[in-house]
Formats: C-alpha cells, sequence, structure tokens
C-alpha cells in the first residue's frame, strides 16, 4: 500500500462518522470551544499512532501480532491481541449500530434494521476476506471525489458568513468543557493505532509517518470548518439540539440552479466514508483474532466474526440516545488504554535489552 493510499484512508478515516455522530454533542458540550479542543485532539491522537508505528516500522517484514509473542510471552500476546481485537469488533459494532440508527428510519422506514445491517456487514465482511488493501484501494477512489467537495464547501458559505459570533472563537469560555471534549475526542483519532498492526503491507516505508500526519490534518480541516460552519449558521443551541446537525447544514448549500437539496450528495459521501472505516476497522479486529488463536489464515473467521458484530449491535442500546451516553468519558479511557496496549511491546524489549547489557 503506497503513502497515497495510507493519507487516503485515515483522511477518510478521520472524519467520516466524526463529522456525522460526534460535531453535535461536541457543540452541545463546548459550543464555541470544540474547535480548539478537535485541534488539540488531533495533535495528540496523531502523535499517539505515529508513536505507536516506531516499534513496528523497525520490523517492517513482520507482524506485532506475532513477532510480538517473542516479546512479552504467548499468553501476554494473546491477551493483548485479544482485547485490542475485541475493542476494534466493538467499534465496528457501534459504527454499524450508528449507521442503522440513522438510515433506516430516514431511507428504509418499512425495512427491520436487522436486515440492513446484515446487508451491510455482509459487503464490509467480504471486503475484508479480499484482503485489508482492498479497503485503502477503496478510500483512495473515494478520497479524491469526497476531498474535493468537503475541501471547496466552505466557500460556497463565504457571501453569508459575515457574522460577530466569529470573535467568540477567539477566547476559552470553559476550560473544564475544553479538556472533557479534547479527552473524548483523542481515541476517536488514537484508533489509527490499528496501523501499527498491519505494517508489513507497506510499500514506502519512510513516507508512512508522513502521510499519516498529512491525512490526519486534512481530516481535521474537514472537522473544522464543517463545525464552524455549524455554529456560525445554526447557533449552538440548535447544533446541540439537532441529532444530525452536519445535515440540516446541507441545506444551506445550493450549487446554482441544478442541485436546490444536497442531502442526498452527503449522504452518500458519509455512507462511503462510513463504510471505509467500518470495512478496515473489522478486517483488523479480524486479524488480530486470527493471530491470538494462531491461525494461518483469518479467512475462515470473518463472517462468524462478523455475525458476532451484527449481533452485537442490535444489543448494545435500545435506543441512540442511550448509545450516545455509552460513549462518555469512561468509554473515551478504556478506549485509551486499548490504544497504548501496543507500547508494551516496545517497552518490554527495551527493558530486556537493558537487562541484558547490564548482565
Amino acid at each position: 500500500m503506497t503513502g497515497l493510499q495510507i493519507g487516503s484512508l485515515i483522511f477518510v478515516y478521520v472524519f467520516s462518522t466524526t463529522i456525522a455522530f460526534l460535531l453535535g454533542p461536541l457543540a452541545k458540550n463546548a459550543p464555541f470551544d470544540g474547535v480548539y479542543s478537535i485541534g488539540i485532539a488531533a495533535v495528540a491522537g496523531t502523535a499517539l499512532t505515529v508513536f505507536s508505528l516506531r516499534y513496528a516500522l523497525r520490523r517492517p517484514s513482520a507482524y506485532v501480532g506475532i513477532e510480538g509473542a517473542k516479546v512479552v510471552g504467548k499468553a501476554g500476546n494473546a491477551a493483548i491481541l485479544l482485547l485490542s481485537a475485541f475493542f476494534f469488533l466493538h467499534l465496528s459494532a457501534h459504527i454499524l449500530r450508528e449507521f442503522t440508527d440513522f438510515f433506516v428510519p430516514t431511507y428504509l422506514k418499512e425495512t427491520p434494521s436487522v436486515a440492513v445491517a446484515v446487508l451491510v456487514m455482509s459487503a464490509a465482511a467480504s471486503m475484508a476476506q479480499s484482503g485489508v488493501p482492498v479497503a485503502f484501494r477503496f478510500a483512495q477512489g473515494c478520497f479524491f471525489l469526497i476531498g474535493f467537495l468537503f475541501f471547496i464547501k466552505p466557500l460556497f458559505f463565504i457571501p453569508e458568513i459575515s457574522t460577530p459570533m466569529w470573535h467568540e472563537f477567539t477566547r476559552i469560555h470553559d476550560w473544564k468543557a475544553l479538556w472533557s471534549q479534547t479527552y473524548s475526542l483523542i481515541p476517536w483519532y488514537g484508533e489509527l493505532v490499528l496501523l501499527a498492526y498491519i505494517v508489513p503491507l507497506f510499500d514506502g516505508l519512510q513516507q508512512v509517518r508522513k502521510a499519516v500526519w498529512i491525512g490526519s490534518m486534512a481530516g481535521t480541516y474537514i472537522l473544522v470548518s464543517e463545525f464552524l460552519l455549524m455554529i456560525v449558521f445554526l447557533g449552538p443551541q440548535l447544533s446541540g439540539a439537532l441529532m444530525y446537525p452536519a445535515l440540516e447544514l446541507s441545506g444551506f448549500l445550493h450549487l446554482g440552479d441544478f442541485v436546490h437539496n444536497m442531502d442526498a450528495i452527503i449522504v452518500s459521501i458519509w455512507f462511503a466514508g462510513l463504510f471505509i472505516k467500518l470495512s478496515i476497522v473489522f478486517a483488523v479486529g479480524t486479524l488480530l483474532v486470527s493471530q491470538a488463536l494462531g491461525l494461518s489464515h483469518y479467512k475462515p473467521i470473518t463472517f462468524p466474526l462478523a455475525a458476532f458484530v451484527v449481533a452485537l449491535s442490535v444489543v448494545l442500546a435500545r435506543y441512540p440516545a442511550e448509545l450516545a451516553r455509552s460513549f462518555d468519558r469512561s468509554w473515551a479511557t478504556f478506549a485509551l488504554f486499548v490504544e497504548c496496549l501496543v507500547f508494551v511491546y516496545p517497552i518490554v524489549s527495551r527493558l530486556r535489552g537493558g537487562r541484558r547489557r547490564s548482565e
């Protein structure tokens, strides 16, 4: 996988579900400080990802999940892999549930949510069976269309952005809310530590870190610009009250006399980005399960794990508000803990190396 493909996937990954499901709660809890929360979380989460890649890039021909058994032992390695795999599979179930909660009531009112979840997850599982690089190539194909639209989107709002509300973004209103929301956002970027588990699939290893930073910052630009436009046009209170404020914002966007309703285009982009994120997260989770169990290939367990993800998405919560509350501060702590497990390998390796030198 090339640097362009890595950067494209990270770009889509960063803002795909965040722009749809996280900007509303962020506007509710930190309406004017949310911009700073996004910026700080982007730098911290991306740095976490880049540091997690250092150990793996030193051994580019071996998977961390396989080579790690020599460092922390088979039992310790299996524990790290299974916990990380559960995290990614649970994240897959959450992404799938967010999609069905949004898509079914709005566009498929007569269709059972489980049926939609099965169809979407079957497609994601099929892509996972084709190999992780397929998701990266798919992201590269979507990058140009998605990137072009969202990069030029703020230009359509320039004639109407003259408002004194901009002054509110130049100062911090609530330091406590800023810290709380930043802490909750960092794991959304930290999820990219999944790259450390698939380093042998990369080409041009010297460009990986640069691609991570460029893709992450480009995706952050989308989040920041969308958040600013949302607050300015909808207001902080309405943005926080709406379930999908970013979709409501598309009502202000018109392409001349041709397109007066951008909902269909925005939803199509959301679905493409969400599917890319779901596919790569599920593929890495499946890979880690196969490595923990010592399987030679992950294809035999792909569809059984896909069924597990569908079942888990159904029982995660009874309604969308409950699902949103489940991903509170405690989830951020758990996510950061799991994302930092990859650092166990270099720490133990260094400690053992120091002990050998002292002996």
